[in-house]
């Protein structure tokens, strides 16, 4: 599967290394409905390669590659059950 990054997606300064390693070994995967009219969100959540949570949102184009329009530090308000999921080992 082919990724892409939008600009926005380094917004928090995670580099793609990071997030391509949470794409790739997702301890936590769901879909999260897009603004109206737009497409749905898939959001991935694990600990990068250093050990740090990270959430990684992205878009599946019409063509099948993953674009990532978010990248950040994972999240409280991603819900107790997501963190609960994340950290069971």
């Amino acid at each position: 599967m082919e990724v892409e990054f939008a600009v926005s997606a380094r917004r928090h300064r995670i580099g793609r290394a990071r997030a391509l390693h949470v794409i790739r070994n997702p301890r936590v995967t769901f879909i999260v409905a897009g603004p109206a009219g737009r497409d749905d969100r898939i959001v991935f959540l694990s600990d990068d390669h250093t050990g740090r949570a990270l959430e990684v949102m992205a878009v599946e184009l019409d063509d099948g590659t993953l674009y990532v329009i978010h990248v950040m530090d994972l999240r409280e308000s991603t819900g107790p059950s997501t963190r609960e999921a994340h950290h069971d080992r």
